[in-house]
């Protein structure tokens, strides 16, 4: 048991490390951004004091970019903010969606770079008992084999359903995609969190599909 903890942390920090890394690559692209034109205002500035007219039109658009990215990046915190509590918190019921799309928020930059197009099928609330940081390590193997694996130009869709005591997540994936090597490669590496989860992996074509009791998962 203490082998399959220690597991289960040793991904849990790797997870962590791999959203952070990201997430700090897009909040630096933000501010690259803002410094830019905030250097382009200085030089305004400067050409004024020389005498050169002053053009509203850029400056509203200088200020208008320098306002998407404080915003971009304020979004950018509060989704790092999230899921850093996310790590701290005790079992709960949640909605599954909810989680899916959070994770897939999280991943969004990494998948953009591998050509990769996540969405959710829509549907009623699922409520799953679970803890959230784990269930979220537990999704990101998926897209992180999915990742390592395409050629890009690619698709996966997060389904969610329930069936009597379970709730049952499939993804299913574009074609020409190894399926069966992406799970395989999820139960070897999430073996502990499968585990830890009650979960069951099954692969279907280009489907798989994960099934997992709904009170009392990791």
């Amino acid at each position: 048991m203490n082998d399959l903890h220690d597991d289960a942390d040793t991904l849990g920090l790797h997870f962590f490390g791999s959203m952070t890394a990201s997430i700090s690559h897009e909040l630096k692209n933000a501010l690259a951004i803002i410094n830019e034109n905030g250097g382009l205002l200085g030089d305004l500035a400067l050409l004024m004091e020389r005498g050169r007219p002053l053009e509203p039109e850029r400056l509203k658009t200088l200020s208008g970019n320098i306002r998407r990215q404080v915003q971009r990046a304020d979004d950018i915190i509060r989704r790092l903010n999230r899921f850093a509590h996310s790590a701290q918190e005790p079992a709960a019921t949640s909605d599954v969606r909810e989680i899916f799309e959070f994770t897939i928020a999280l991943a969004a930059r990494l998948a953009t770079m591998k050509g990769v197009t996540m969405t959710v099928a829509p549907g009623s609330p699922v409520q799953l008992e679970t803890r959230l940081f784990q269930l979220e390590n537990l999704l990101w193997l998926f897209l992180k084999h999915l990742f390592a694996l395409t050629e890009g130009n690619q698709t996966v869709e997060f389904a969610v359903t329930e069936a009597g005591a379970e709730v049952v997540i499939g993804l299913r994936f574009g074609e020409g995609l190894p399926v069966e090597e992406i799970g395989a490669r999820v139960m070897r590496e999430g073996q502990s969190l499968l585990t830890a989860s009650q979960a069951e992996l099954q692969v279907d074509a280009s489907l798989l599909r994960l099934k997992i009791p709904k009170k009392g998962a990791f």
